[in-house]
């Protein structure tokens, strides 16, 4: 087999391997779920305040850092996926859903009609 069709079909085969990758819809697994569900619950939330939502041990300082780490990971890796954004306040990663910023920008049209409707009588 000439070496061009060599390397054709190995493209091919890594287009069809990485098809259900392309949906566009990031994928999560597992713990990040899990988290995810907890932040569209009770937002906005740190990583303690979803370690503490686990039963997390977090009586001293050690674990509380051990946690915080744990957990802060996660919600990076949710925010580098386009699902939650965040924002530092101190050293806590504070989280909240997409969506709560969609109802912002929703109540920010409403608030403005509303102005708008008032000008006009």
């Amino acid at each position: 087999m000439p070496e061009n069709s060599m390397q054709m079909l190995i493209y091919q085969e890594e287009d069809i391997r990485t098809m259900g990758k392309k949906s566009g819809k990031p994928e999560i697994y597992g713990r990040e779920e899990k988290i995810l569900e907890i932040v569209r619950e009770c937002w906005p939330i740190s990583a303690l305040g979803i370690a503490a939502h686990f039963s997390e041990k977090l009586s001293t300082r050690a674990h509380k850092k051990k946690h915080s780490t744990n957990y802060t990971y996660y919600l990076k890796k949710l925010v580098t996926k386009r699902l939650v954004l965040s924002k530092r306040i101190g050293n806590a990663l504070v989280v909240w859903p997409l969506e709560a910023e969609a109802y912002r920008a929703i109540h920010h049209m409403l608030k403005d009609a509303q102005k708008g409707e008032g000008d006009l009588r």
